[in-house]
This record gives C-alpha cells, structure tokens and sequence, in this order.
C-alpha cells in the first residue's frame, strides 16, 4: 500500500515537473533579466530624442531640455525602448547616446506566471538605477557644451533615424530643437521664403523624408529665430514653419505637435 500511494504521489508531481519546464521555455510565460537587452522582448513601443546640438544651451534651455527628457522616461513602461540622439551641421555627425529598454519584470499573470516566473525583482532595480544614471549622464555630455556649427541639418537626421524600412517605426518621437533648417541641402534663407511645395520637393528629391507611421511626434524649444537674443519667429515665418512641419511628419505618417518655450 505504501509503494502504490507512493506512486500515486510521484505521478502529479512529474506531470507538475513537465509543465513547469514547457512554462518556461521561449514560447513560455517565463522571463528571465539575464542582460539589460532581455527587458527589450517585454514592450514594442519606441521613442526616438532628438537634440539639436548647434544652439548653445542657456540655463533655461537645459532645465527645459532635462524636464522633458524626465518626462519621456517617467512614461516609459517596462521593456519600452528609447533612443538618444544628436543633430549637428550634418546628418553624417549625427551620434547615438543612449540606446536602451527601461527595466522591470512583468506583472504576473495569474498563479502560474508567479511559479515559472524567473525575473529577479532585485537585479531589475539594480539594472533600473543604471538605466537612469546612464540617460542622466549622456544628457550632461551634451546640455554643459555646445557645437560650434554653422549650421543645422534637421531634416536629414530625422530622415536618418526614421527611414530604414526594414526597422519598426518608432511609437513616438521627441525633437529638442528650434527648427531652423540650415544645411547644404536647405540654407536658411531658403528654407524661410521657398513656398511649402518647393520646400517638399527638395526634401523628396533629397530622399530625405521622415518614416513616421502612427507616431506622436513632440518639437519642443520651438518659436525662435536664431539671432543672438533668440528672439520670436515673427507670426507669418511661425504659421510658414508650422505649416511644413506639420506637412513634412503627415506625409510620413505621424501627427505633430508643437511646444514653445516656456520661461519661469
């Protein structure tokens, strides 16, 4: 009697052994934070900063370029990844800062999900504070020194960043900059009197347009003109901007919104 009810014992808990080892493999609902790269299988979502690198920074500049990239991060759910980048002169300058997927394990799912679960709650806040430690410092290299750069090569860098079509698109996009074209592509003086569709053409003709498919796109530190004092666009220059812009996200797919500098 011993050895059968033993027996009738072993049986549920072999088959409790099968299921767990099928619950945890790749297709399973286990998850492991071996790498900071594993947190990257939790989310598909995106988000692309971009810093316009050829405007000094003054100290309303980098308390306004730290919120917003604070407020990036606090909407960052787990697995979500974010990508830093610069603009320069020219597109070919453009350079990565930050590329990585915000911490945490996963919420489990019922009583299953917490026996096979195997993400380390301590190891993901460890792998957390280093994620925020490094944004922080890839922000400081830029906002405490600026290009010395004649000029501003926006339009590129975003078609760089958004056009491979072989990438995901990004969910969403944030660009740190005043707008101003300036490149050898478009000098100023043309991107601010040239008619919208002449503006496009160029673009188009340059291969230069943006892959933004269902992104919500964010141009902060917008509504300036790049004299010494940062004076406002005048209204006419401010709707003419506004109106590519608007046109140049639309067409490859994503909606814009415009956000002024705010001092105070």
């Amino acid at each position: 009697m011993n050895i059968i009810s033993g027996r009738r014992l072993a049986l549920p808990v072999i088959a409790l052994s099968l299921l767990l080892s099928a619950c945890s493999g790749p297709g399973g609902s286990g998850f492991v934070n071996s790498t900071p790269e594993a947190y990257c299988q939790l989310s598909e979502r995106s988000t692309l900063f971009l810093i316009d690198r050829t405007t000094t920074f003054d100290a309303g500049d980098q308390t306004l370029l730290t919120e917003s990239l604070g407020n990036v991060v606090d909407r960052l759910e787990t697995g979500d990844r974010i990508i830093i980048a610069t603009i320069s002169d020219h597109y070919s300058k453009t350079r990565q800062l930050a590329n990585a997927c915000k911490p945490g394990c996963p919420e489990a799912g019922g009583v299953m999900d917490e026996i096979v679960g195997s993400c380390s709650t301590m190891k993901a806040k460890q792998d957390q504070q280093q994620f925020m430690g490094s944004l922080a410092t890839s922000l400081r290299d830029v906002i405490t020194s600026a290009e010395d750069a004649s000029g501003s090569d926006i339009i590129r860098t975003i078609g760089h960043w958004t056009g491979s079509s072989t990438a995901e698109p990004y969910t969403s996009i944030v660009v740190y900059s005043d707008m101003l074209e300036n490149s050898d592509m478009i000098a100023w003086s043309k991107f601010s009197s040239l008619p919208e569709d002449e503006l496009m053409s160029i673009v188009t003709g340059h291969g230069a347009l943006a892959r933004t498919p269902g992104a919500n796109i964010r141009l902060i530190g917008y509504g300036r003109l790049h004299d010494e004092a940062r004076s406002p666009l005048p209204a006419a220059l401010d709707a003419k901007l506004r109106g590519f812009w608007t046109r140049y996200f639309f067409e490859g797919g994503g909606q814009v919104e415009f956000s002024a500098r705010t001092d105070g």
